[in-house]
């Protein structure tokens, strides 16, 4: 299940320098070790580390436009940023320079002109070390019995994608997924069935999580939740009724009287642009990263969409989907502010 979760992936690694030749000099120095990014502005480096993710920065410490020190200082800054990894290249060797990268936020240095062996050996140690650390905080967050994410998971996850779709303007869809009379199959097969039925269900949904950000969760009980980010309402619509009719062939029995029945599901569907449908303050983006309010709404607004759709479709019969059209209530936010 472990590996269900963090699928292999190559190592992202952002380079960040205003000299064209000492960014080639890097990526070929670089080859083996993953990806390589790139951009010959301090101004851009955000905005693009946001949009990649990557697992190391190379910073270059003297830029015309926007030095490296305050690179640094906003990506430590911005919690999408925060915990990756920043090396200093500089030809720099004041002590002051070095002190003040550290205090910013910069776990080491690389001096120019690079020596080969030192830049691969070091950029692989922290890579590893980045990894090993993803793997840890991964544990921590993981479900015991299922093996996939736990609510804390879920909880940091969707703020973080949250702030990434309202920053990039793409629509971010919800799935709330709840086990149908659950509760009477454990009463009739025993909590050891049940446990099993949830860890089928649950290794069946991580099959379906492929793509970066994807993320399904253990919501509590036995209720699940698959973040979609990058994901229209219609697709995200398609996917549920992938999900709704594989669900009835896994074939786990639930009979109850002379009824012979199979384990099912209902879905509530919650997507950003439904929530957000028809408002400009939607796609505002925040002055602050770290203010209650993006885009005009928050993460738990859909939340409430998809969990109010979840209820319609236990109410409507279950094992089936619905798409809450309750009307949300939301803080405006002006264009300017």
């Amino acid at each position: 299940m472990q590996k269900q979760l963090m699928a292999e992936h190559e190592s992202r690694i952002l380079v960040i320098d205003d000299d064209p030749g000492a960014i080639r000099l890097l990526a070929t120095l670089l080859k083996g070790c993953g990806k390589v990014y790139f951009t010959t502005r301090g101004s851009e480096a955000r905005t693009m580390a946001q949009a990649i993710n990557p697992d190391l920065v190379l910073l270059d410490i003297v830029m015309p436009d926007r030095d490296g020190l305050k690179v640094c200082q906003e990506f430590k800054q911005d919690p999408l940023l925060a915990e990756i990894p920043i090396l200093f290249v500089t030809s720099q060797t004041d002590a002051d320079m070095e002190t003040q990268a550290l205090e910013a936020g910069a776990l080491d240095f690389i001096h120019k002109p690079p020596h080969p062996q030192i830049v691969k050996a070091r950029v692989s140690n922290y890579l590893a070390l980045k990894h090993h650390t993803d793997q840890l905080r991964m544990l921590s967050t993981q479900d015991g019995l299922t093996g996939i994410a736990n609510r804390r998971s879920f909880d940091k996850a969707i703020e973080n994608e949250w702030r990434r779709a309202c920053r990039n303007r793409y629509p971010l869809s919800l799935l709330m997924l709840d086990i149908d009379h659950f509760k009477q199959f454990n009463d009739r097969y025993g909590h050891q069935a049940g446990d099993d039925c949830l860890r089928t269900v649950a290794g069946y949904l991580a099959t379906r999580v492929r793509r970066p950000g994807d993320l399904v969760a253990r919501y509590g009980g036995e209720e699940f939740a698959m973040l979609l980010p990058k994901c229209p309402l219609e697709y995200a619509l398609e996917f549920a009724e992938s999900i709704l009719a594989d669900i009835a062939e896994l074939e786990i029995d639930h009979t109850e009287g002379e009824e012979t029945r199979r384990v099912t599901v209902s879905i509530g569907v919650g997507c950003s642009q439904n929530v957000c449908k028809g408002r400009r303050a939607c796609w505002h983006e925040a002055h602050r990263l770290d203010q209650d309010l993006l885009c005009g709404m928050t993460s738990a607004n859909l939340i409430r969409q998809a969990d109010m759709a979840l209820y319609q479709a236990k109410q409507n019969g279950r094992n089936r989907i619905e798409v809450s059209s309750m009307p949300l209530a939301f803080e405006e936010h002006s264009e300017g502010a």
